[in-house]
């Protein structure tokens, strides 16, 4: 197929339908047995999602080539689409974020009305997904480097952003909350928060043992070489569906949506890769280590988030174990202005999928709270 290039702000960027395809093949040297990779299904791979993006019904899609070395994928409008606006206070960029097992597709209930409202981009975070991994570490801070590079190569320089993601990317994003003023050109408004507490409180809690069993990914991914290993020798696709299931609620309808259109088939094609499971396994070693370490030196020195953050969380998974707002209470400075709210109905970790009516209202009314356009 031949490649083709878009070009915007005098930087170019793989359109989709130039089918990069990343070097699965190429992994990191901590895996002392490498795997043969299961083949890649192109078409669960390279899904689209929906959004309102000028003469199409779904979002561009692209690549860009990050300073981390990672070559991000991410969905996105088209700047024209919102026109002098796009970037602005009023129109302000939303970052999409996902988390651990999946891709970027857990938004795709989502990017339709949010477009409609105000440009998005939906990226897949480093090494997961169509994104290879960066080179330079897999802490939070250059994950979320490199997403911000990707939101200028597309909208420009100076662009106001609200931050938002679940899981893994709402850690990410909640390095970048705290660390904004590392981003020259970027702008955030706020952020959103869904089903996470921070990695410190997150470790101090496996003084339960419940907790620490319900959570045992936690200790197990970060060691390397040998989690890899034994991933793969499950079947990356297999330890997917497994997770995925733990981390599920009861509410039957919130299951069926979370398994809808594909979803868990998307992210187990993913994980039958052997560099997508392994990206993953550097993405908790570095929780464990530099993005705690970093989270103590913020607590420490006094460095909160300091713009408007809503926290989302599942009554039935976070709620169980954290008094949530007590504990961002801790995180966020009181001039920002916390607001967090639970969604209930035995609705699981995976609250993006398992609740996206719930959600989209949620996002919605937080940039109410933001002055964004309406």
């Amino acid at each position: 197929m031949r490649c083709h290039v878009l070009f915007l702000f005098g930087l170019a960027i793989q359109s989709s339908c130039a089918r990069v395809f990343p070097r699965y093949e190429t992994v990191n040297g901590n895996i002392s047995i490498p795997q043969n990779n299961a083949p890649l299904n192109e078409t669960l791979a390279y899904y689209k999602l929906s959004a309102f993006n000028g003469a199409q019904d779904t979002l561009t899609h692209g690549f860009f080539q990050t300073s981390c070395g990672s070559n991000l994928s991410f969905h996105y409008t088209d700047p024209a689409v919102y026109g002098n606006q796009t970037g602005t206070a009023s129109r302000p960029v939303l970052i999409l974020t996902h988390g651990y097992p999946e891709s970027s597709y857990i938004w795709r209930r989502m990017t339709q009305p949010l477009s409609e409202r105000v440009p998005i981009i939906v990226p897949d975070q480093p090494g997961y997904g169509l994104s290879t991994p960066c080179v330079t570490g897999s802490d939070k801070f250059t994950f979320a480097s490199a997403i911000m590079e990707a939101v200028q190569s597309v909208y420009g320089h100076n662009t106001t952003v609200v931050l938002a993601g679940h899981d893994r990317g709402a850690r990410t994003m909640h390095r970048a909350a705290v660390s904004i003023d590392s981003f020259p050109g970027i702008t955030a408004l706020g952020v959103f928060l869904a089903d996470i507490v921070p990695f410190v409180e997150e470790y101090a809690s496996f003084a339960n043992s419940t907790w620490s069993v319900n959570y045992f990914h936690w200790a197990f991914l970060p060691k390397g070489a040998f989690a890899t290993d034994v991933i793969m020798a499950y079947g990356g696709g297999a330890w997917v569906r497994q997770i995925l299931a733990y981390g599920s609620g009861l509410n039957a309808m919130g299951i069926e949506l979370f398994q809808a259109d594909d979803a868990w088939a998307v992210y187990e094609n993913f994980f039958n890769q052997l560099s997508v499971t392994n990206a993953s396994v550097f993405d908790y070693a570095a929780g464990a280590t530099t993005d705690y370490d970093m989270e103590l030196a913020d607590q420490a020195a006094g460095r909160k988030i300091a713009i408007p953050c809503h926290v989302l969380y599942s009554v039935y998974n976070l709620g169980s174990e954290f008094d949530v707002p007590t504990v961002w209470g801790r995180w966020v400075d009181t001039s920002a202005g916390l607001t967090v709210e639970g969604i209930g109905g035995n609705k699981g970790h995976f609250i993006v999928e398992e609740a996206p009516d719930e959600t989209i209202e949620q996002i919605n009314t937080f940039l109410d709270r933001l002055g964004v356009a309406q």
